[in-house]
Order: C-alpha cells, then structure tokens, then sequence
C-alpha cells in the first residue's frame, strides 16, 4: 500500500515532520541514506542493524564521501557508512553528515531562536507569530533547558571564562538553553528513561560528546526523541537508502528513485506526497538533478540565495584549562567592543577520531585550544547550479560585511588576551548552509510559498534550511525544527 507521503532526510527537518504526520494518523515512509547510529538510545530501542560513532575509527570512519569541483560528476565514496561527507565549492566547503538523526549527532545542543522579524513579510501567512507555537513545541521536545547550577558544568561561559577581558557580560535571557541532559544534583550518571520510553544517560562530563556524536545519548538528537517513538506509532524509516531522483506523477503524486546501498539494488516507492528535508546542499543537488532529467519542470529560483549563517571558526590557545571536558558547547559569550556583532559560542577541543594508542595524546593536544564560532547574517548572495550533470556551488565572503566585523571581533580577541585567534579570511567553512529553496510568494525569487509548498509542484513540499530566506545568523537547528513544525501542520491541514 502507498504511503500518503514519502520524506527524504531524517534531520531537524524530516524527523520532526514524520513525527508530527504520524501523530495526525498519515502513512509516513522516511528515506535515509545513512544508518542509524549505536547510541545508547538507539540500542534500547530495539533498532538491530547499527553503526558506531566515529569515535576511534580514525578518518575513514568520518568521511563517507567528497563532493570535489573536478573528478566524478557524482563524487568520491569512501565510506558508505560514513559519518560526514564533505562538499568542495567555489570559496565555500561544507560538511553534511550522513545518518539517521541527521545533523543533531554533530550539533552543538544550543537552542537558538531566529532573530526578531525573522519570518515577517516573507510570505501570505508567515510571520514570526507563526512559527512562534512551533518554537516553543520542538524547544519543549529537543528538551531545552539549562543547568541547575553552571558553575558545576566544566569550561561552561556563565563561569568558567568570566576572567577573560576580551569578554562582555551576558544580559538576562541570552544564554541560550541547552539540549542536554545533565547529572542531577548527586551526579548520579544511571540511565533515565523519559515520559516516552526513550533510554538516556546523563551528560558524562569527562567523555567526548561532541561534533562526533554522543554515545550514552545525552545530547539531544533527533532519531532519539521523535523517530523511535513514532516507530511505535506507525513510522517506517528506510535508513541506507539514498535517493537518486523524485518526478511528478502525469496523473498527480511522486515518485522517488532511491538506491538501497546495503542489497546495491535499485527501489522505487510512490506517494501522493513528497517532503525533501536532505539538508541545504542535497536538496538543492537533488531537485537540479531531477529537474535535469525531466523529473521536474520550472523552479526558475532553484539554487538562489547560498549563505553560509556567516560562519567563520577561529582556534584559541589557552593555558590553564583542558577543553575536551564539559558540554558540547560552552555556551554564548559576547565580545566586548563587538557586543552587536557577531553572535559567538565557545566550543570543545574536539579529540580526532584515533584508535586507542593515539587517542590519549590526540586529546591532551585538543584540550590547549578552543573554538570560538561566529555567525551573522551573510549577504546570502551564492548560489547552487547543475552543470553538465555536476553539482557546483559558489560563495564569496568578501561579499557580506557580516565577515569583515567577525574577523575584526576575532582580532579583537587576541589583542585583549595576547593569544592570538588562528582562522580563515578567504574561504568559508560552514555546517550551516542555507538557501536555494527559499521562501517566497514569486515563483521567480523562491520555491516555496509560506507553507513549504513548492511552487507550481502539488504536493511537493521543502522543509530544512535551504529555504530560508537569509541566513539566520545563530545556532540554526531550532529554526529548522520549527519551520518543520510548521510546514507539518499546513500539510495535515490540506490532508
């Protein structure tokens, strides 16, 4: 039997709408092309076909695949059970993971909201009082909160770094909240089950929880908290199956093309209705490669509008302190002369992913740095096209004076601290690409109106950051989450 829709991707984006879906009683078949992660979440759960974390894999277990400017048109595979692959553009590289739960195994756990405004004037019936029930819902579900006492969290910015003069106190209410789940008060680390029946164990502060995932399952992630429960409730997930094209129906309704990478066989699955929430880049790559093989006609704005959330990276020396223990992230800190701009988190020395016998020396070496990450508003003025069957993708960051004061705030920072901030100033590094699907009444400026609707494609719908209007300039994942929220709502509203 046809499912009622089909959704490629199981991120922010496509977990949250399955699960909303699947509540509102709809047929929901998920299409992944990585595999579920071994989390202690995930093993309570009953899912029998998993694949480790990278922890100690070394690089092979990392990266899955790279997506260069030259060589195969369809990139370089290394892995397919890999943790990231790696796309190589003009100016830009970005990295997108590749598992079920998406980008909330990387995820720094921060729980930002979009910026007042954000979502007004974008679209007939969007605006921020849309999407803000949609906030407060999925900041409840992602199981936002913040520590009882910061203090007690190591290398947390409440406190930790409050002797450093390079930054500026934080007002009420802008520390953001945190997808943790942390000790209680004893520091007891046994396993809790929540109200939904999902194993987790609290944040262990000493074991690595970050970009490479979280083992015991204290972060937040997306596979956990909203697609093992909606298995229970009719949800199928297909993990390991990569969707090569979707094309409308003649007689209306979608049909997807997906490759299951474990049997090496083709599959075809139909639906009346299709949600592609693949992420920035392979929504993009995948809607222009079904266009270019007739799956699709028109979207003349397809590919408009790359931004990179103003993301620049700047490594940090430091003395008295080992970053590898404490959150994922440190939290916000502001700093001081450039408290406008840009919005700037502190993050842990991450370990690379060494077998045993180089671990330890690996992680000694990351804990003398930190990673202070800025993002703002870029000027969003790249793009994403198909040329001759290849996906190619262009960004300038000399374009956005966003960039200009980001680097002038890292400087800013080695001057007040005498350790100077290491980072790039002609290429940009993002994991949080967004743009080319963007949201608009005029089919010639966007490709989805303000219900995630693909314009001129029933049925169709968009829901992850590639169609954001303008980089959002904060931790994004919230505002992927809940405009996913959104986008389920108009869809079971039409249902």
């Amino acid at each position: 039997m046809k499912p009622d829709i089909i959704v490629v991707g199981s991120g922010f984006g496509g977990s949250v709408l399955a699960s909303r879906l699947v509540d509102a009683g709809m047929s929901v078949v998920v299409l992944e092309r990585g595999p579920w992660r071994d989390t202690v979440a995930v093993r309570a759960g009953g899912i029998e076909k998993r694949k480790p974390l990278p922890r100690t894999g070394g690089m092979l277990s990392v990266l899955r695949s790279l997506r260069p400017p030259k060589g195969p048109k369809k990139g370089i595979r290394l892995n397919k059970y890999g943790y990231l692959e790696m796309w190589i553009g003009d100016g830009i590289k970005v990295p997108c993971t590749s598992n079920v739960g998406g980008g909330s195994h990387i995820w720094a756990a921060l729980l930002e909201r979009a910026p007042q405004g954000f979502w007004d004037d974008r679209a007939t019936g969007l605006g921020d009082e849309t999407l803000s029930p949609h906030y407060d819902r999925v900041e409840r579900e992602l199981k936002g909160i913040r520590p009882r006492d910061a203090s007690t969290v190591p290398n947390h910015t409440d406190g930790a770094w409050s002797n450093e003069s390079c930054f500026a106190p934080l007002g009420d209410g802008e520390q953001p909240l945190l997808g943790i789940l942390f000790p209680g008060p004893d520091g007891n680390l046994a396993a809790i089950t929540d109200e939904s029946g999902i194993v987790r164990e609290p944040l262990d502060f000493n074991r690595d929880n970050g970009m490479f995932g979280s083992p015991g399952a204290s972060k937040s992630t997306v596979d956990a908290l909203f697609l093992l429960p909606a298995l229970g409730r009719g949800l199928t997930v297909r993990d390991m199956h990569e969707v090569r094209r979707v094309s409308a129906g003649k007689a209306g309704g979608w049909t997807v093309e997906a490759r299951d990478l474990r049997s090496g066989r083709n599959v075809t699955l139909a639906a009346p209705k299709l949600a592609v929430c693949a992420g920035t880049m392979n929504t993009n790559a995948l809607l222009l490669a079904s266009r270019d093989t007739g799956g699709l006609t028109g979207l003349p704005a397809l590919g408009k509008g790359l931004g990179a959330n103003g993301d620049l990276i700047g490594k940090w020396p430091v003395e008295d302190r080992d970053t590898t223990i404490g959150p994922p992230s440190f939290g916000r800190v502001k700093i001081r002369g450039h408290e406008d701009s840009p919005y700037v988190i502190l993050a842990r020395g991450e370990t690379p992913p060494l077998p045993g016998f180089l671990y330890n020396g690996a992680r000694r070496k990351a804990g003398r740095s930190v990673e202070i990450v800025a993002m703002s508003q870029d000027a969003a003025d790249g793009r994403i096209w198909s040329e001759n069957g290849r996906i190619r993708f262009a960004f300038d960051l000399g374009g956005s004076p966003s960039y200009a004061a980001t680097m002038q705030a890292m400087d800013a920072v080695s001057e007040a601290s005498g350790r100077p901030v290491a980072y790039p100033n002609s290429e940009v590094l993002t994991a949080h690409p967004a743009g080319g699907c963007r949201i608009s009444d005029d089919p010639n400026e966007g490709v989805v109106d303000g219900g995630g609707r693909a314009h001129d494609h029933p049925g169709l719908y968009v829901a992850d950051a590639s169609v954001f209007p303008q980089p959002v300039g904060v931790p994004p994942s919230l505002s992927i989450a809940a405009w996913s929220s959104h986008v389920a709502d108009r869809i079971v509203r039409n249902h």
